[in-house]
């Protein structure tokens, strides 16, 4: 399959997993400051307003480097690329990450029907989700303490209330200006910035007051 003159473009397959953009656009954040692909940012005021940078390795010179205008965009253009790509009838499956994990067992059917399994997975089968959510948080203020008590999970939010807390609405609003509605429904969101209003609570708007960002 490395071999491109060999693997037949077009017919293989592509599932793509996507995550909300306010908790991808923060988990990009936390990434860019551990001298990672992305050019490192201070803030994540001015990561969510200044150009996105992306490198092979920032560690190391001559690596390709792409420019997008803002993280947003980066993600609009991801996932629109990916939706073009599906309209032109190539075999694209759009999963979202929220929707895995509150209802994993028909997402998991889906998955192998469109992977036309011989044997696709049963949507009434009974999956287990984890009770709590995983040392790895995208808690921005201190790293994250895997010994610690580590909070229940909700997997109807999928972590949505809790990086709307560690950004506060005023950097959610920044992000939601940017991202298009087109690329919302194309990856199963429609309706999306209602959820944003729903799960926004005292302490995200505090965030915002408090003006730290």
């Amino acid at each position: 399959m490395m071999d491109g003159r060999e693997l037949q473009y077009g017919d293989l397959p592509i599932i793509v997993m996507s995550k909300d953009p306010v908790t991808q656009l923060l988990s990009w954040f936390r990434f860019s400051r551990t001298d990672s692909i992305f050019r490192p940012e201070k803030y994540l005021g001015s990561f969510l307003k200044k150009p996105f940078e992306v490198r092979q390795d920032f560690t190391q010179p001559g690596q390709m480097e792409y420019r997008f205008r803002t993280p947003a965009d980066y993600w609009n253009q991801f996932y629109f690329a990916m939706e073009a790509l599906r309209r032109t009838g190539a075999p694209v499956h759009f999963v979202c990450y929220e929707q895995l994990v509150a209802t994993p067992a028909p997402c998991l059917s889906a998955m192998s029907r469109f992977l036309d399994l011989p044997r696709p997975f049963d949507p009434g089968t009974a999956v287990t989700i984890p009770q709590h959510t995983i040392g790895a948080s995208n808690d921005i203020d201190q790293p994250a303490n895997p010994t610690a008590n580590q909070a229940s999970f909700d997997p109807a939010r999928a972590d949505l209330a809790s990086a709307l807390v560690r950004i506060g609405w005023r950097n959610a609003n920044t992000i939601l200006r940017a991202i298009d509605d087109d690329v919302l429904d194309a990856t199963g969101r429609a309706g999306f910035r209602k959820t944003c209003r729903q799960a926004i609570g005292p302490a995200a708007m505090l965030r915002s007051l408090v003006g730290l960002w």
